[in-house]
C-alpha cells in the first residue's frame, strides 16, 4: 500500500543507521556499528553468540585441573530462535531441539581482562539503564553512575542507545512532512509518494489521531464527555467527563488499579520501566518439600509432586482441563476462537460456559480482538512484547516485556489490569531467578513456562507454589534455584504424541503442535489429545493443560487440529467431572479445594456475573476499530500496524514505551 525507504541488511562491523538499517546474524546497530550486544560474541559462523565470560573462566579452570576442554553454553541471537535447552552438567537432559555445539569455549584473556588466576574485579560490559561499577564499560554512550549505566547531559536513551537531543528522530503529525526521514505520529504513516504523513483508508485525522470515519468519538479518561463521546481505557462519563471509578486512576489513557499507586514498578519517561528500588531481596536457596510448614491457601508442594490439594483421593478429586493459546491474536487466529466461543456452546456441570487462557504477545497483535475476549470473560495473561528469547536476560528486560505488555493489554485491548496476573515465558525459555524476581517485584500471580516429563504411562505433576523446590527434574542452567514464596508454577506436563518407528519412541514436548506429524489426521490428533488426557483422568487426576497455537489448529492448512479439539471438548463438556478452566481458575480452587459433589457450589470456577468495572459493554463487538499505522525502521519490519477500539497511540507501543507516547 505504501512504497517505503527500505534500509540496508548489514553484516557485523559495518557502520549503520540504526533508524534505517537492519543488523544481520543478531547483531545489533550500537554506537553506528553492527555490534554483538552484551553477553553475545562474534561466531566463526558468523552470528552473534550468547557467552557467560564467568562460567567460561571456571570451566577452563576446571578443564585445566581435572577434564579435557568443556564446550561454552550458547545460544544464537536471533528473533525466530526455538526454545533451546543446553548444559555443561554432567546430569542428563533432555535435549528438544539439537543445536551445533562447535563453538569452542574462547581462552580467558580473549576481553584482554586480568588472567583468570587473578584476584582483581574483572570489567564487564552493560547495556544502558543495566547496574554497573566504576571499573565497568557502559555501552550505546552511556556512563556509570550511581551504580547505573545513565545517557548523559545532551542525550536521551531511545530504544536502548543514547541519542543526542539534535539527532533525535524527529516525529511529524498527520498530514505534515515527511520527507527528511521524520516518523510519523499518531497512527498514521508516511506517504513517500506524496511525502506527508497519512491516516489507513477510511480513516481522519482527530486532534493528530487516526480514527474510523463511522465509529464513535473517544475520549480518554479526564477528556469531556458533554457531546456523547465513549469514554475508554475503563472511564465512565460522570457530568460531562470520563472519569474512573473509586478503585482505579487515570494514568497513560486508561485506569489503572488504585493499588499501582504503590507498586515497585515506576516508569521513567527515556528509560522504560524500572522497580523503584535497587535492592534485590536476599533469597534463601529452595528446598525440597515440607508439607509440615507448607499450607494452603498461600503454599503448596507435596514429596513427589502428583499429589492433590487438600488430600482428596482421585475419585474425590475434580479433572481440570485447563485449555490456552498461545502468541499473538490476529486476523490468523481470532476466526479460530471466535469458532470456539462465539455462541457460548461449551458449558461446564456447574452449568457456567467454558473460558480459555490466552497468552498474548504484542507484535502483530490486534487489540479490537483483545477486546472482544475481554467481554467474553477469557483470562488474558502477558506473553511479553518482542516474543523475543529471554533466557539470559536480566530481571529489568523481563520487567519491560512483561509487565509492558500487560499495560499495553490493558490500555489497547481493555483487559483489567489487576486481573492479568499470569505470564508464560516467550519460546517457553525459562529466565531462572531473574524471572522469578521480575515476577515477585510485579505482582504476578503464577507461571506457565516449566516443562516437566512423567513419562509417557507416569503420573502427571500438579502445580505448586515456588516456596520450595519443584518436585519435577529441571536440570537446566534457566531454572529458578531461590525460593519465590507465594508465586505459583503450573507445569506444562510434556505430551507424548506420535510414533516414530525409525527411532522406536514417541515424539514429545510441551506444546502440542511439536508432538504430532503434519500428515496425522483428525482420528489420530483427537486419539493423541485423549490418550494424554486419560493418563491424567485414570491415575492422579492432575490438571491436564493443553497448549494450543494456530500452527497446531490449522495444521496442514485444513484445521485438522481444531477438528480434534471440538471434539475433545465436546465429549469433556458431557463429562460431569471435568472442569475446562482457565489458569486462574485452577489456582483459585486449589487455593481452597473442594470435591467433586461440592463444585457446583465453589467460587473458583462459577459463573462470572460482570467484569470488575466497566469496560465499555457497547464496544464487545467493535464492528468499526481504528487501524493504526506506524513506521518502526529500528525494528525488523519496517511497518506495523494494529487493529483496537480505543484512539491510536501517538507513536508505536513498545519496550521501553508501552503507553505508545512521546518519548
Amino acid at each position: 500500500m505504501f512504497k517505503g525507504i527500505r534500509g540496508r541488511s548489514l553484516k557485523y562491523g559495518q557502520a549503520c543507521d540504526r533508524y534505517q538499517d537492519k543488523c544481520i546474524n543478531g547483531a545489533k546497530c550500537i554506537d553506528k556499528i553492527c555490534k554483538c550486544s552484551p553477553g553475545f560474541l562474534l561466531a566463526p559462523n558468523g552470528w552473534c553468540e550468547g557467552f557467560d565470560l564467568a562460567k567460561a573462566i571456571e570451566m577452563n579452570k576446571q578443564s585445566v585441573e581435572t577434564t579435557p576442554p568443556t564446550k561454552a553454553n550458547r545460544v544464537v541471537q536471533t528473533k525466530k530462535q526455538n526454545v533451546i535447552t543446553t548444559t555443561t552438567t554432567s546430569a542428563p537432559v533432555q535435549q528438544q531441539i539439537i543445536t551445533d555445539n562447535s563453538f569452542p569455549t574462547p581462552p580467558s584473556n580473549i576481553f584482554g581482562f586480568p588472567d583468570r588466576r587473578t584476584t582483581k574485579p574483572v570489567p564487564k560490559v552493560a547495556a544502558v539503564g543495566s547496574a554497573c561499577r566504576s571499573i565497568d564499560i557502559c555501552l550505546g554512550e552511556s556512563v556509570c553512575t550511581n551504580g547505573f549505566c545513565h545517557c548523559p547531559k545532551g542525550y536521551i536513551r531511545q530504544n536502548g542507545q543514547c541519542i543526542s537531543t539534535e539527532s533525535k528522530h524527529k516525529v511529524a503529525k498527520v498530514g505534515e512532512t515527511c520527507k527528511n526521514g521524520e516518523i510519523c505520529a499518531g497512527g498514521s504513516i508516511c506517504d513517500y509518494d506524496r511525502k506527508r504523513c497519512i491516516c489507513a483508508a477510511q480513516h481522519v485525522a482527530i486532534r493528530g489521531i487516526c480514527k474510523q470515519k463511522s465509529a464513535p468519538a473517544f475520549a480518554a479518561p479526564g477528556d469531556t464527555c458533554s457531546m456523547r463521546e465513549k469514554c475508554t481505557g475503563g472511564a465512565i462519563c460522570v457530568e460531562g467527563m470520563c472519569q474512573c471509578d473509586d478503585h482505579h486512576f487515570a494514568e497513560d489513557g486508561y485506569c489503572r488499579p488504585i493499588e499501582a499507586r504503590s507498586s515497585k514498578v515506576q516508569f521513567v519517561n527515556g528509560a522504560g520501566l524500572r522497580f523503584s528500588s535497587m535492592q534485590v531481596p536476599n533469597r534463601q536457596r529452595a528446598q525440597p518439600c515440607n508439607t509440615a510448614e507448607c499450607k494452603l491457601p498461600n503454599c503448596f508442594c507435596s514429596d513427589d509432586g502428583r499429589q492433590a490439594p487438600g488430600g482428596l483421593r482421585p475419585n474425590e478429586t475434580p479433572q481440570f482441563v485447563v485449555l490456552t493459546f498461545d502468541d499473538a491474536v490476529n486476523g490468523k487466529t481470532f476466526p479460530d476462537y471466535k469458532k470456539l466461543f462465539e455462541n457460548d456452546v461449551l458449558k461446564n456441570p456447574n452449568g457456567c460456559d467454558v473460558k480459555a487462557t490466552f497468552f498474548i504477545s504484542h507484535e502483530w497483535t490486534n487489540y479490537d480482538a483483545v477486546n472482544w475476549l475481554v467481554q467474553k470473560n477469557m483470562e488474558i495473561a502477558s506473553n511479553s512484547i518482542s516474543h523475543e528469547s529471554l533466557e539470559h536476560e536480566n530481571t529489568n528486560r523481563w520487567l519491560n516485556e512483561m509487565d509492558g505488555q500487560r499495560r499495553i493489554l490493558a490500555k489497547f485491548g481493555g483487559a483489567p489490569e489487576e486481573q492479568i496476573v499470569g505470564i508464560r515465558s516467550p519460546q517457553l525459555a525459562l529466565g531462572g531467578d531473574n524471572q522469578f524476581e521480575m515476577m515477585s517485584g510485579a505482582e504476578f500471580l503464577w507461571d506457565n513456562s516449566m516443562s516437566a516429563n512423567p513419562g509417557i504411562h507416569g503420573e502427571p505433576f500438579w502445580p505448586q507454589t515456588m516456596d520450595y523446590q519443584v518436585a519435577w527434574d529441571c536440570h537446566e542452567e534457566s531454572c529458578p534455584k531461590s525460593s519465590f514464596p507465594g508465586i505459583w508454577t503450573v507445569p506444562l506436563n510434556q505430551f507424548y504424541g506420535s510414533y516414530m518407528r525409525q527411532i522406536d519412541s514417541f515424539r514429545r514436548s510441551s506444546m502440542l503442535r511439536a508432538a504430532v506429524d503434519l500428515n496425522n489426521t483428525v482420528d489420530e490428533l483427537e486419539e493423541i489429545i485423549m490418550r494424554n488426557f486419560e493418563r491424567s483422568y485414570s491415575a492422579n487426576r492432575a490438571p491436564y493443560v493443553l497448549s494450543l497455537n494456530a500452527d497446531f489448529l490449522q495444521l496442514g492448512g485444513q484445521n485438522k487440529g481444531m477438528k480434534a479439539v471440538q471434539r475433545f471438548l465436546n465429549k469433556m463438556s458431557a463429562n460431569k467431572d471435568v472442569y475446562i478452566v482457565t489458569i486462574k481458575q485452577l489456582i483459585d480452587w486449589m487455593k481452597r479445594p473442594v470435591s467433586i459433589s461440592q463444585m457446583k457450589a465453589s467460587k473458583a470456577v462459577g459463573c462470572p456475573i460482570t467484569l470488575s468495572f466497566n469496560r465499555n459493554p457497547s464496544l464487545s463487538t467493535c464492528d468499526k476499530p481504528n487501524k493504526c499505522l506506524y513506521s518502526t525502521p529500528s525494528l525488523s519490519s519496517q511497518e506495523h500496524q494494529f487493529l483496537t477500539c480505543l484512539p491510536c497511540p501517538t507513536m508505536y507501543p513498545w519496550l521501553e514505551n508501552p503507553a505508545g507516547g512521546i518519548v
